[in-house]
């Protein structure tokens, strides 16, 4: 199959197998609740990213979502969560069918005095995605991957020219299959930082991380006998908001960085991290979105390259990404967009033998294109479409290359 025509059967859509919640664009109203649903059809080239050269599997599945929110204001607070529940549905492969669900909840609060803050919760489970930390190795069996994310930030000073915000997470990855538990992970940070907005256009922060985590099961010493890798992390973060003018606006964060394991210690990383993101409209009607992110491994498995998947793992010592996303209002019903996903991640695995670990290492680089139109002929409703492309190629043997494409169509209905 030729580049041309793997790429008219792909996707790079808003709906994928095992959906996080949609980003539902709800228009003014006075509810501050929605309701609504949606439906989709897929068509996957390579579905369980078969390595280049075997041959590939390609199905059909279908995905029915809920959808359900809601964005309260009650007084100087805010209550908020947005919810789906998706059931997907293979044709050929019926052992991958699975439901999945995304719900984020939680409440900005302030008082009368300088005190604001959010605390929040998050939990997703879907289909993991398929050749991400596989290694040389084809896995076809189900897996779900399950997350969850609790936050609470507080911020004394609120818009006075100085505040000082303090943040807690924490955070569980899990899997359903077996073979992949050597990819669960726990972590809790504390961060503390003090921000500095010298005008309306400008806020600038300095400030403190620390993280500890875990892999629970990071090392198979013996059959169904795996140890522990736990690791800590501190930053030292600078950041910015520069709001240029009024069609461009910048976000940065520059960071030290220092990661220390005491098993995998070949995943040990001190260095630059960061990421910057610039949004930019060049028109009434075309906009455009750059990132760049710069991070290690731990930080990535829980800030996802591919929406509704992480593509980390602890193979991951750092990755360097670059995204680039534009839309076009062709008419007030009618958006056209496209995305553009470039990582190299820099890998090294750890594994048991008799009286000791062996380390292997390499890179490898994943490009993903996408394509999409939507339609919206009403408030309520709307329908879009879309092809992608992704491609991997590596020169490691943790890794191996594949390339894999996706086609979908979803429609959309949502009360207000």
């Amino acid at each position: 199959m030729n580049f041309h025509h793997k790429l008219n059967l792909a996707l790079l859509g808003v709906v994928c197998t095992g959906s996080s919640v949609a980003q539902v664009e709800l228009q003014p109203s006075s509810s501050p609740y929605y309701i609504g649903g949606s439906q989709a059809f897929t068509r996957e080239d390579n579905i369980f990213r078969t390595p280049d050269g075997q041959p590939e599997i390609s199905d059909t599945y279908s995905t029915t979502s809920l959808l359900t929110g809601v964005n309260q204001p009650i007084g100087r607070q805010r209550l908020f969560a947005n919810a789906a529940l998706s059931r997907n549905l293979f044709r050929d492969n019926s052992q991958l069918n699975n439901t999945a669900y995304d719900l984020d909840a939680g409440v900005d609060w302030a008082t009368i005095e300088k005190l604001s803050g959010t605390l929040s919760y998050a939990t997703r489970r879907n289909l993991a995605r398929y050749g991400v930390d596989d290694g040389p190795t084809l896995t076809t069996e189900r897996n779900e991957e399950r997350s969850q994310q609790l936050l609470a930030r507080v911020q004394y000073g609120m818009a006075s020219l100085l505040s000082l915000e303090g943040t807690a997470i924490h955070r569980k990855l899990d899997y359903s299959a077996a073979s992949y538990a050597f990819k669960e992970l726990r972590q809790n940070s504390l961060g503390l930082r003090v921000l500095y907005r010298p005008s309306g256009l400008l806020t600038l922060g300095a400030g403190v991380r620390g993280t500890d985590g875990r892999y629970p099961s990071a090392i198979q010493s013996a059959p169904g006998v795996f140890e522990e890798d736990a690791f800590d992390r501190r930053d030292f973060d600078l950041s910015a908001v520069w709001a240029a003018t009024g069609l461009s606006r910048l976000t940065a964060r520059l960071s030290y960085s220092r990661e220390d394991h005491d098993r995998l210690q070949s995943r040990d990383f001190s260095g630059v991290t960061g990421a910057l993101s610039w949004a930019y409209a060049a028109t009434g009607k075309l906009n455009f979105i750059t990132d760049l992110i710069r991070d290690t491994g731990s930080e990535n498995s829980f800030n996802s390259f591919s929406s509704g998947a992480s593509t980390s793992g602890n193979t991951n010592r750092v990755s360097n990404a670059v995204r680039l996303r534009a839309t076009y209002d062709a008419t007030a019903k009618i958006r056209f967009g496209t995305d553009l996903k470039y990582q190299k991640r820099d890998l090294v695995n750890t594994f048991a033998l008799t009286g000791g670990t062996s380390t292997q290492t390499g890179n490898d680089k994943t490009t993903e294109l996408g394509l999409t139109g939507r339609y919206k002929p009403t408030r309520n409703a709307e329908i879009e479409c879309g092809v992608g492309r992704e491609k991997r190629t590596t020169s490691s043997p943790i890794s191996y290359a594949y390339s894999a494409g996706k086609a979908s169509c979803q429609a959309q209905l949502i009360f207000q």
